[in-house]
């Protein structure tokens, strides 16, 4: 599966690339110093190459280009300060502008720059600042509104024109008439500062004071703060007598942020300050609007040109610190730059640099050389959107090392797969293969826009989804399961029950005595196992084994993948003495144990005569070999703590003495059996065994029956070994016990041999990680770190193989967990005997509901994540372990695509 976006060629190559990460070639670039800049953005502009450090050790501010480089950090503290009044003007800035042809230089963008931020700045000011005066005239408007209900005097004299003129004091002025008897305060404040200021006043007052408050309906300005915001604010007025006790409640109002502002004494000067604040009210409303309105045009005009400004800004910046890593060589008046680049990109980098200068118009083309060096190059695997998810997960664990196995080319199904062994059920595969595929029907609509982080989560493993819901599905196909209903997708069962006369023709549901009626069932396992009684215990043998099958098949494909990791490194030592003991180590134990259960499983283990059944008139099984199954787990335990017993429930090579068609006990002398103690304390007579006469006989014979009556006149004692399993099982535990010794002593031998001479092996992959580490070889190191490898390789086959029957427990909680859901809620709605149709209806509707969404939350979503973090645990621990180191460092090219998609990624 490849991405709609991109060709069939392309993404075919990327799949081959993933495999290993590309061969990567050191270059060295030599141009002229006036060419500097326009090469190194020529590169930016190609992303082909990851530029060195040639100044490694040396302070950014002893660097050439630092001056450049602040120039740009100042730019971009400016262009973050715009973005910010942009997003509070709700105006969208606009795009990066990478494509645009004619992108201003770096110059340009910082004289308008600048320009535009002194000229926000004088209009913000400008801005705040009639803001502030139009607050202020609203809230004398509300003083002189609401003070009218509380303030009341006698007549007054009436003013001249030029008393009325010169009346109107500031509007943050306090004061009185002379010739009151009481004088007012009012003012407004922070609702919840009024209780505390009117406490104050009565007690500062001893209550000689009158407070009046009301609060105001709607929210005004609050300016004491750095940024003005609208508040809650009451409306309040004091009245009082005297000028002592007028400046002490002024100096408390003030303390307590209020505002004060004048009250008229009379009518009169009461009508003509109304008045005139009406009147500065609407000249201000008119300037606050035409300044609002320049203010927003000036900051149209800035994001339209923000997108362009801000690429280019960001662009010099990488220009000029990827020019601090370059080493300039005054004498010659060239600069050098080397970098490390994809090798099979090589021709094509040095024909478009080429290309650029001749463009540039430059006298001399750069000088392009390829450099051998014994540094590690970084890891370069391309990738697409099917595999860039499955990429993901491997490198949460660890960037691959160079030219090491890639895991996540065995990732994009091997992952899959054992999440569809643990989540298999068809009906809830197709669901999340329908979720993943939805998510995938959504990348032109959703593809480089913000989704959010959870969203973007899910959206970026959309292939993984799917793909884990067609593996969900395919093993539930395999099981005959969807929704915990057995399904015979390719028939009805092949399990007949019995009549006297032979096969009844119906399955043995409810039928006692059960017969293949004819082949085996074509996929899957039978469905007639799901509704057994001894179902749990089928599927319980049945999982357990599969987990034990592919978890031994999935660390043995590791175990290879390390040996190409050795002959791609040219490590004759490793491929020699940790490579072959680690396979005969495994496959000696583990190898053997799967091979033994596909041979339990292949061999017919039942009697080829049935004598209960040929009484009872039923047929009798054919073909097997009468043996009791050997227990699996009892063979691995005895072939490890009793090597050298007797098997007594062989599992191949069976060789049977005693019993009826076996040889008995004189056959066992002739074989010349004798040696085995089992074989021997059934026949000591044979053996030639010191026993005194008449006490001790040989044990071994068939059973015989009465020729008249038919009754059993002695049981037949039969016993059965298999030298050919012991022979076996003894040379494969020996291999495993003498390969350990090997992998732990003969690489750190050999190391030390090597380092002895003076000699170097340049071929060894740990031998270049210490040599660019600049770590001296320490003959401690090697074998604490050999030992530690065979440690972790002897008890991890044990433990990772043990971990692998997490499978089966996953698989089994959730095969249950789907069935008392079924039985227990939908089957009781839909066996809830209600008569009445309508209320039977209602109650499978809620059943049904209620079944769905408890499905969805348990099994689609939690179930889910828990398969998810499993199937993540054995493709990190338990496979990758066996050939990843996952030390390498990622292939990060100099380009400015990167930067824009980060761009993006920030909007």
């Amino acid at each position: 599966i490849a991405s709609p976006s991109c060709a069939t060629a392309l993404c075919l190559a990327v799949m081959g690339d993933l495999w290993r990460s590309k061969k990567m070639s050191l270059v060295q670039l030599v141009v002229q110093n006036g060419a500097a800049h326009a090469v190194v953005s020529k590169l930016g502009e190609l992303g082909m190459m990851q530029l060195r450090d040639l100044n490694a050790g040396q302070s950014f501010f002893k660097r050439s280009f630092v001056d450049e480089v602040r120039e740009c950090d100042d730019l971009q503290r400016i262009l973050r300060s715009v973005e910010e009044q942009l997003v509070e003007a709700g105006i969208a800035p606009s795009s990066s502008g990478a494509t645009d042809p004619s992108l201003p230089s770096l110059d340009t963008v910082d004289a308008k720059l600048r320009a535009a931020e002194v000229e926000v700045e004088t209009l913000k000011a400008s801005q705040s600042l009639f803001e502030r005066n139009n607050n202020a005239l609203d809230e004398q408007s509300i003083v002189l509104e609401m003070g009218k209900k509380f303030y009341k005097t006698g007549a007054a004299p009436a003013l001249s024109e030029s008393d009325m003129a010169t009346s109107l004091l500031s509007l943050t002025e306090f004061g009185g008439q002379a010739s009151s008897m009481l004088s007012v305060l009012a003012g407004v404040i922070k609702t919840e500062s009024v209780a505390a200021l009117e406490r104050v006043v009565f007690r500062a007052t001893r209550g000689n004071a009158v407070f009046q408050q009301k609060t105001v309906k709607t929210k005004l300005l609050d300016t004491s703060g750095k940024v003005p915001e609208l508040v809650q604010k009451t409306f309040f007025m004091v009245f009082f007598s005297g000028a002592v006790l007028g400046d002490k409640v002024s100096k408390i109002a003030t303390y307590f942020g209020a505002t004060l502002y004048k009250y008229p004494s009379t009518a009169l000067d009461h009508a003509a300050m109304t008045y005139e604040v009406h009147k500065r009210k609407a000249e201000s409303a008119q300037v606050l609007e035409q300044s609002t309105a320049i203010l927003r045009g000036a900051l149209t005009s800035l994001a339209a040109a923000y997108g362009p400004w801000s690429y280019v800004v960001a662009r010099e910046k990488m220009v000029y610190d990827a020019l601090n890593k370059c080493e300039f060589d005054l004498k010659r008046a060239v600069f050098l730059a080397e970098g490390w680049v994809a090798t099979d990109e090589y021709e094509a980098l040095v024909t478009s640099l080429q290309s650029a200068a001749v463009a540039q118009g430059l006298d001399t083309r750069p000088i392009i050389n390829l450099i051998q060096s014994k540094l590690t190059p970084p890891t370069y695997v391309p990738t697409n959107a099917f595999t860039s998810g499955f990429q993901a997960l491997v490198n949460t664990y660890g960037t691959p090392r160079y030219r090491e196995v890639n895991p996540g080319a065995f990732c994009c199904i091997l992952f899959p797969y054992l999440f569809g062994i643990m989540f298999g059920d068809f009906g809830h595969g197709l669901l999340f293969a329908g979720f993943g595929y939805w998510l995938i029907s959504k990348e032109k609509e959703w593809e480089g826009k913000d989704l959010g982080d959870m969203l973007e989560m899910v959206y970026g493993g959309r292939y993984i989804c799917f793909l884990n819901g067609l593996f969900g599905a395919f093993v539930g196909l395999l099981y005959n399961e969807a929704f915990a209903f057995p399904m015979g997708f390719f028939g009805t069962s092949r399990w007949e029950g019995f009549e006297e006369e032979g096969l009844s023709g119906m399955t043995c549901e409810h039928l006692e005595r059960c017969e293949l009626s004819g082949p085996i069932y074509p996929v899957g396992i039978d469905p007639i196992w799901h509704v057994t009684e001894n179902k749990i215990t089928f599927f319980n043998s049945l999982k357990m084994k599969i987990s034990i099958v592919v978890g031994v098949l999935q660390m043995s494909l590791g175990i290879y993948l390390s040996l190409l990791n050795h002959l791609e490194y040219k490590d004759v030592k490793k491929v020699l003495f940790q490579f072959i003991p680690e396979v005969t180590f495994f496959g000696g134990i583990f190898g053997y144990l799967v091979l033994t259960i596909f041979m339990k499983w292949s061999t017919d283990w039942s009697c080829p005569l049935d004598h209960a059944a040929a009484e009872a008139g039923l047929p009798a099984a054919e073909g097997g070999i009468c043996q009791p199954a050997p227990s699996l787990l009892t063979l691995l335990i005895n072939m490890f703590m009793s090597p050298t017993a007797d098997i007594t429930v062989p599992l191949y090579g069976i060789e049977c003495f005693g019993g009826a068609g076996n040889p008995d006990c004189a056959g066992v002398a002739e074989a010349g059996y004798c040696v085995y103690p089992a074989l021997a304390a059934a026949c000591p007579v044979s053996c030639g065994a010191p026993v005194a006469a008449g006490d001790f006989v040989d044990l071994l014979r068939a059973a015989t029956v009465d020729e008249h009556t038919g009754a059993m006149l002695s049981s037949e004692y039969k016993i059965c070994i298999s030298p050919l399993q012991s022979y076996i099982q003894l040379k494969l535990l020996l291999a495993a016990f003498v390969a350990v010794p090997i992998l732990l002593l003969a690489i750190p031998l050999i190391e030390i041999y090597q380092h002895s001479g003076n000699k170097y092996d340049n071929l060894d992959e740990d031998d270049h990680e210490a040599e660019d580490d600049g770590h001296a070889f320490s003959a401690g190191d090697a074998f604490i770190h050999q030992g530690i490898h065979t440690i972790e390789f002897v008890l991890g086959g044990i433990s990772n193989t043990a971990s692998y029957l997490r499978l089966w427990a996953l698989s089994l909680a959730h095969s249950q967990l789907a069935e008392l859901f079924k039985d227990m809620i939908l089957g009781a709605g839909l066996k809830s005997g209600i008569e009445n149709p309508a209320l039977a209806a209602v109650a499978t509707f809620i059943a049904f509901s209620m079944w769905a969404i408890i499905s969805l939350i348990v099994l689609m979503a939690m179930e889910n994540l828990s398969s998810f973090l499993h199937a993540l645990r054995l493709q990190w621990v338990e496979f990758q372990n066996k050939f990843y180191k996952g030390d390498g460092k990622k292939f990060v090219p100099f380009s400015f695509q990167t930067m824009v998609e980060n761009m993006d990624d920030e909007e």
